[in-house]
C-alpha cells in the first residue's frame, strides 16, 4: 500500500510533517489517522477491482469499509443499509469498465 501510494503521490505522502505557510503557499498537510486509513482502503479497493486509479467510488468504499467510522454510524442511524450501498457502489465501479 505504502509503495503504491508514494508512487502516485510522492515519497512520504502518508507521513509528511504538518503543513505550514511558505511564501504564500500552503505546504502539505498530513491526513489524520482515520482519513489515512480510508485512503489506504480506497487504494486496496481499487487494486482488488483491478483499476489503475482511485476514483470517488473507491474513496467511498474506503470510508464505508470501517464499520466503526463516523460515516457508517451516521448512515446506519439514518436507516441506510450500508452493505447495500457498498454492493451498489462496487457494481457501479465494475460496470464502468464493461
Amino acid at each position: 500500500m505504502r509503495r503504491a501510494t508514494e508512487e502516485a503521490f510522492g515519497e512520504g505522502a502518508l507521513d509528511a510533517p504538518p503543513g505550514r505557510w511558505r511564501r504564500g503557499k500552503r505546504m502539505h498537510v498530513p491526513f489524520n489517522k482515520g482519513a489515512r486509513k480510508a485512503l489506504e482502503l480506497s487504494l486496496r479497493h481499487a487494486i482488488s477491482l483491478k483499476r489503475n486509479h482511485i476514483g470517488a467510488g473507491h474513496v467511498l468504499l474506503g470510508v464505508l469499509h470501517d464499520r466503526d467510522s463516523p460515516a457508517v454510524w451516521i448512515l446506519k442511524t439514518s436507516g441506510v443499509d450500508v452493505h447495500a450501498v457498498r454492493t451498489e457502489v462496487t457494481r457501479l465501479i465494475t460496470s464502468e469498465a464493461a
